[in-house]
């Protein structure tokens, strides 16, 4: 077979996984931004206060990626159906774009670092103990404490001191660098903040 025959397989095959990776990132991606969920929420990228306004938006996320784990159920059998009926290579390409979506999904956070969803129940309840210890005189960091996740980590914006060292990932707020720009980003780093892949991050096996 010759080389130029080769590049419509090598294509549609790319052209599949390339699919089947982004069908069940579209809802974090894009259901998140309307203005009536980020009304409550400063713009991107200023530190959101830790309050309920930003528990309920780590839930939010959360849900929307399981909404993405079914979406992601539709290319796996579209694939299937095109593997069994035509030998497609855009077939095999959804199976291997869906399927890795899936398994890094659903891997147990105990197994690697490297899965740990970017919105989790845990991080939501890590953010409601901070909440309930800032209201604690025995357990605040100082008198009127201000919790604020920064980019970094969680900070006081009162007395600087970090309570929680968790690179923010994407909370679903409008893209200060745009929605092209801005959804190819979020799309690239998988909802993850850009700090997560930092090499202190990783070796400290702290979730995002």
């Amino acid at each position: 077979m010759s080389g130029s025959a080769l590049i419509l397989p090598v294509l549609a095959l790319v052209t599949g996984v390339i699919s089947a990776h982004l069908i069940p990132r579209l809802p974090s991606i894009f259901m998140s931004r309307f203005s009536f969920f980020n009304a409550q929420l400063p713009p991107h990228p200023a530190p959101v206060p830790v309050e309920g306004d930003l528990l309920a938006r780590v839930l939010l996320m959360r849900n929307l990626r399981m909404l993405g784990l079914m979406l992601a159920l539709m290319p796996m059998a579209l694939g299937l159906m095109a593997v069994m009926g035509a030998h497609s290579p855009f077939g095999v390409g959804l199976i291997l774009g869906s399927g890795w979506t899936i398994m890094s999904w659903l891997l147990p956070e105990d197994l690697t670092s490297h899965r740990r969803w970017p919105c989790s129940l845990s991080i939501a309840e890590r953010l409601q103990m901070l909440r309930n210890d800032s209201a604690d005189e025995e357990k605040r960091c100082c008198k009127a404490p201000e919790p604020h996740w920064e980019v970094a980590n969680v900070r006081c914006a009162a007395c600087l001191k970090v309570l929680l060292d968790i690179p923010r990932p994407d909370l679903g707020r409008k893209r200060s660098d745009g929605w092209l720009l801005g959804s190819f980003r979020v799309w690239l780093l998988d909802g993850r903040s850009p700090l997560y892949f930092h090499p202190a991050v990783l070796d400290s096996g702290e979730e995002e």
